[in-house]
């Protein structure tokens, strides 16, 4: 800072003091002044350079302090109860990014005061007192960067909420965009996230508007600050000339670093200060005291509980205060409420013990009392042995799937082997393109349920633990394949270890050595399964209703072992759950990975790229509009310096005046005029200011909107096949960070670029009018600037995109780590994920070093390349005659190169950063200009009539499908007729084409061969709009989207109240819906929010009697509901579509044997279809092989 003082003032005002004074001064001092000048602007910047390079270092050390310290917090952690996994990832990544961004300019703002106090007291012993009049506008310029910072942080987190709710509902959309597409809701969703957009475009609108405002008054504070001091000096009739007035403008010109950067530093510490708050906080969560004892009084047992009370609160926990922030969790209770209640029960070592009970019973909690997860209020707990836990929900972490069996064990081929056999994974990995080095990421998504869970089992008995706490591990299997892994894994392969297994497949109770029956947290009745049938208590009747109702149990969430490996989504909407989709070969290369990785092929954004954002601002007219202003704004800007030059250049004017008193500007008898068109510049200038600001926010917001929309329509009405080959989160990032770097980042980057080179065009241009001999120079240094842009860009930005790869390993780790608590704690793990985080940190920080310090390094070269530059003109202005360049001209050519070294490092920065976040811009360009509509191959569309389909029949022609190109055909030349109002079951086992069959009624996939004809339309020849709408489907699984109930229910307003009351009515759900606040117009949230499964499908039927289809899918709609809401859920399908045709796709085979018809199918083949009745009375069919699999348990 202080060699920008000498080089600015003290210098400047020495070489201008020379040339006025040349009688006085000698060759030689004009010499020196020149090389001192140049010495010192290069020795700034190594001293710049030398700053950021040690405050890069020290942040990135700081930033991986950061995010370690927090990381062991967290993973010490045996409940985060008080905090989300979000916050708990946000603290370890946009928390340590503000710290990491406060340590690199923070301390550039140390020495900003003694800069100001120097400056000052010399302008004002050049100029005089009036020089403080210039300090105090820019004072005035300091505050209003200040105010204005507040204003765009208060606008930015405005738009950061309705950001996150525009993120939200497209992230509803991609999840349930099978579902969406089914009931023809695109339009409603695209016009839902359209409007949230606006009302987002609206607050950053005027966020940018400031902040564009504030960067753009940074170059303008000097010479307005100038102008003012000299109008009121000349006014005040004190002495100014030449040698007084351009070090006075040098020095606010290297004032303006301080304008420039002091709001942004002091943000970012203040930032940075909230996030040290919230990790302290974190820190300060404390873990339920450790209550379990390591051994037990019965050295024959592994678990004993006796009179044990636990609660998931603490007891006697004082009230929220009010100064917590949102990283603590606002809905803690003041009164505690146990979970388990007086529970007592002994599990024998080498036993199994079966625990059972209803939803909300105290199941699972009993599991997380063994995990010293809850606090003990009374008895006691203990365990001898080590634990092993298989949570309910299967976690997977970030790497290969041996990674995620063997845990940081070491590896015993043999016994990873029986593991892997007894786990059914050997099917599986021979599907996976590289085995078990097939590497997971974004929890497993790409993984079927089953196939997740099988993973976690694996891990479980490969951990060789002596106490096995399994937490309903079945439930996401078949019945078949849940039989062979009770059989060959929990029965065999667990043999002589202790097991608490907790169940919701009943038929392995009677295998279990005891069992536990829990209900409202306690324990209702304990003994074995004989014993507790004899005694005909609550027990007995679980069972008895588990053998009438019990469900053929196959995959819930995905297919087994033959399951496409490349789906990208899982929908828990409706699932293609049966279908073989295809062979590995049909989407991996051996080459591959499950998840397609993120890859850098593409550093360089090509022309094209620019060509299309310009064509989304509206077009190139609209582009170069917005250039020309710019354009206008500096040429204002330089007509202002060159009006100060025109004003010293006439001095005095016509005055007489001694010899002493020439070139004073107060002596001018024309001052007012000269004083008159100051203001008028001034004013001139910003109100350019403003209408360039106004046009630049409005072009650039309504590019990026343009953008948006585009994507959004491209994506929305895509094929499901592009959704089942694309993960999610890729097409989520496009909306969330990409939409962000193009609303805020990019255009502030853009303005800021183009300000500076039009600065920098101008001083060019300038200095070659004023010396023409400097054109040679200019070439050179544009010539050199060109090649070392061509030698280094391509390379920073590959190091920029290499730095956000290795950053998705860091977040992902985290966020399974953050979600797998619970196991991590009971293996002992976390030691090994420590250094695993440390070492993908280690990796993402030497990226990012190395990008910063290749930029740092560009900047550098730039830097002293421009700092040279001012050689050749200090030595023409000292040696040029008077006579040939008046002393004014030449002390305007000094000033406008000394603001070129000052510019060109952040001018090179901003270059670069305009190229990353266009990255941005090409990659949702990949999929607006890739993206295929799903009606993009329908030549020919026929118009059908308002009530069609009036009937409901359907047949089947030849039928043919596949999913994709060279995939198995999954339904195989299928000749069925199904006849209107008919009631039709259809059953099959796994794969055999059950959801393939609702797939092609909605035309999800087109037809490889055949038709199909509804009421005698051939489907393919009509709008997929007009056949979905005509079409109603109740799920397997309920969704409720985000928003009332009405827009659950009607989001097109299609229907009045009264008809959706009196849907409601049918489905049972009016009194629940008008005991809500705001009955029809209640807010819904996370899935319907607090209304139950069994609600939640009430819900999506009275969706389907509101439609009023004559044909209605059924999919495994009570599959997810107790007895009494199945029974509710069977008496209105069975009197609202009385008359409709019924396509019942289920596993619970008694809820098809009152239906016409039952069609089962194989391998996607029609094998057998007659009335249920026919077929139970034919032992070898199918369908009574698949009725008495329903009821066979385990052998």
């Amino acid at each position: 800072m202080l060699s920008l003082f000498v080089g600015s003032g003290v210098l400047v005002f020495g070489i201008l003091s020379h040339i006025l004074h040349l009688e006085s001064s000698s060759y030689w001092d004009g010499m020196a002044l020149c090389f001192g000048l140049v010495s010192v602007e290069l020795f700034r910047v190594c001293c710049l350079t030398l700053s950021w390079a040690i405050n890069l270092r020290t942040g990135i050390r700081l930033k991986a302090g950061f995010c370690m310290l927090g990381f062991s917090k967290i993973i010490s952690l045996r409940t985060h109860s008080r905090v989300s996994v979000g916050q708990m990832v946000n603290v370890l990544t946009s928390d340590s990014n503000k710290v990491f961004g406060a340590v690199l300019l923070g301390p550039l703002v140390l020495p900003f005061p003694l800069l100001l106090v120097i400056c000052s007291m010399y302008t004002c012993y050049i100029l005089d007192y009036t020089a403080l009049i210039g300090f105090f506008i820019f004072l005035i310029f300091i505050v209003l960067q200040f105010v204005f910072a507040r204003l765009i942080n208060h606008f930015q987190q405005r738009a950061a909420m309705i950001t996150a709710g525009r993120v939200r509902t497209v992230n509803e959309l991609l999840i349930y965009i099978k579902l969406i597409k089914m009931y023809v809701w695109e339009r409603a969703f695209s016009s839902r996230i359209t409007d949230i957009r606006t009302s987002e475009r609206r607050m950053l609108e005027k966020a940018a508007l400031i902040q564009n405002l504030s960067v753009t008054i940074s170059p303008l504070a000097p010479i307005i600050a100038v102008m003012c001091t000299f109008v009121v000096h000349t006014w005040l009739g004190l002495p100014i000339d030449t040698s007084t007035a351009y070090p006075v403008l040098t020095i606010f010109n290297c004032m303006r670093f301080i304008l420039a950067m002091l709001p942004a530093a002091v943000n970012l510490l203040a930032e940075a200060a909230v996030s040290v708050k919230r990790l302290k906080k974190l820190l300060l969560i404390e873990n339920p005291e450790p209550y379990i004892l390591k051994k037990t009084e019965n050295r024959s047992a592994a678990v004993i509980m006796e009179k044990a009370t636990l609660s998931w609160t603490t007891p006697l926990h004082p009230a929220d205060t009010e100064d917590r922030d949102d990283l603590v969790s606002k809905t803690r209770h003041t009164e505690v409420l146990p979970a388990l209640r007086n529970v007592s029960f002994t599990l024998q070592k080498g036993r199994l013990l079966g625990v059972c009970g209803n939803v909300g019973s105290g199941k699972t909690s009993l599991i997380c009392s063994l995990l010293e997860q809850m606090h003990l209020q009374q008895g006691s707990v203990s365990v001898d042995g080590s634990i092993a836990y298989l949570s309910r929900q299967a976690w997977i972490f970030y790497g290969t799937v041996q990674d995620n069996i063997l845990m940081g064990e070491p590896l015993d081929r043999s016994r990873y082997n029986r593991v892997i056999s007894s786990c059914s994974l050997e099917a599986d990995l021979r599907i996976l393109p590289h085995g078990d080095q097939t590497m997971l990421g974004e929890q497993g998504v790409n993984l079927s349920e089953g196939q997740k869970q099988r993973i976690s089992l694996a891990r479980a008995v490969y951990s060789n633990r002596d106490v096995y706490l399994l937490d309903d591990p079945l439930s996401s299997f078949d019945a078949h394949v849940g039989k062979q892994i009770f059989e060959e894994c929990i029965i065999k392969q667990l043999k002589g270890k202790s097991i608490l297994l907790v169940t919701h497949q009943l038929q392995y109770m009677e295998l279990c050595d005891e069992v536990l029956v829990l209900k409202d947290g306690t324990v209702l009745e304990a003994g074995g399964h004989l014993d507790l049938m004899r005694a005909e208590g609550h027990y007995a009747e679980l069972i008895t209703k588990h053998l009438r109702e019990q469900p053929l149990r196959e995959e819930k969430k995905k297919v087994e072992l033959n399951e496409p490996i490349n789906e990208g989504i899982t929908n828990p909407a409706f699932q293609m759950s049966d279908e073989n989709t295809g062979t590995p070969s049909t989407f991996c290369t051996p080459a591959d990975q499950l998840m397609d990785q993120e890859n850098s092929r593409n550093s360089l954004v090509t022309w094209r790229t620019f060509q299309e954002y310009c064509r989304a601002a509206g077009g190139y007219c609209v582009s170069l509009f917005i250039l020309l202003i710019f354009i206008l704004l500096m040429t204002n800007t330089a007509m202002c310096y060159w009006w100060l030059s025109f004003w010293l250049r006439h001095g005095h004017g016509s005055a007489n005046v001694s010899s002493a008193e020439r070139g004073n500007l107060s002596l001018n008898p024309d001052l007012s005029f000269y004083q008159l068109w100051f203001g008028v510049m001034i004013a001139v200038l910003l109100t350019v200011c403003m209408i360039k600001c106004f046009c630049y926010i409005k072009v650039t917001l309504h590019a990026s909107t343009s953008l948006h929309n585009s994507l959004l329509e491209k994506v929305i009405s895509s094929p499901m096949s592009f959704f089942d080959t694309t993960p999610t989160s890729r097409i989520l990032s496009c909306f969330s960070r990409c939409q962000d770097e193009i609303d805020s980042l990019m255009p502030h980057h853009l303005n800021v670029l183009l300000s500076l080179c039009m600065i920098t065009v101008c001083i060019c241009i300038i200095n070659s009018i004023i010396f023409p001999i400097m054109v040679l120079p200019v070439f050179i240094l544009v010539t050199v600037l060109s090649l070392l842009l061509w030698m280094f860009r391509g390379n920073i930005i590959q190091l920029k995109v290499t730095e956000s790869i290795s950053r998705s390993p860091c977040v992902s780790l985290c966020t399974s780590i953050a979600q797998g608590l619970s196991t991590i704690q009971s293996y002992h793990k976390t030691h090994n994920f420590t250094k695993r985080l440390k070492k993908l940190l280690d990796a993402n920080a030497n990226h990012l070093l190395l990008f910063h310090y290749g930029m740092r390094w560009l900047a550098f070269l730039a830097d002293s390349l421009c700092a040279v530059m001012t050689l050749p003109v200090a030595l023409l202005v000292v040696f040029v005659s008077n006579d040939v360049s008046s002393p004014p001209v030449k002390a305007l050519a000094l000033c406008f190169i000394i603001q070129l070294t000052t510019n060109s490092q952040t001018m090179i920065q901003s270059l670069l950063e305009v190229e990353i976040r266009f990255l941005s811009v090409e990659r949702q360009l990949e999929y607006i200009q890739g993206c295929e509509s799903e009606t993009s191959g329908q030549l020919h569309v026929d118009q059908v009539s308002e009530d069609w389909p009036q009937h409901g029949a359907i047949t089947f022609l030849d039928y043919k499908m596949r999913y994709r190109k060279n995939s198995p055909v999954v339904l195989n030349e299928l000749q069925l007729h199904i006849r209107a109002g008919e009631k039709l079951g259809i059953v099959g086992r796994a794969g055999s084409g059950k959801s393939s069959l609702a797939v092609a009624l909605f035309r999800l996939v087109e037809p490889t061969g055949g038709r199909i004809l509804i009421d005698g339309v051939d489907i393919t020849s009509i709008r997929l709009s007009d056949l979905r709408s005509k079409l109603s489907i109740i799920p397997q699984e309920p969704v409720l989207f985000t928003g009332t109930v009405r827009y659950n229910l009607d989001p097109f307003s299609s229907y009045s109240d009264e008809e959706i009351w009196a849907a409601l009515e049918k489905t049972y759900m009016k009194d629940t819906i008008s005991k809500l606040d705001k009955k029809l117009q209640t807010e819904l949230t996370d899935n319907g929010g607090k209304l139950s499964v069994g609600q939640r499908q009430l819900m999506c039927l009275s969706r389907a009697l509101l439609r009023d289809s004559k044909i209605v899918l059924l999919d495994q709609a009570t599959a997810s509901v107790d007895a009494a809401t199945d029974t509710q859920i069977q008496i209105t399908i069975s009197e609202a579509f009385r008359c409709c045709t019924v396509l019942t796709f289920t596993h619970r085979i008694n809820t098809v044997l009152q239906a016409d018809h039952i069609l089962v199918l194989d391998h996607g083949e029609v094998v057998e279809f007659d009335h249920p009745d026919v077929l139970r009375q034919k032992p070898e069919s199918l369908f009574s092989h698949l009725l008495s699999a329903a009821i066979t348990g385990p052998s």
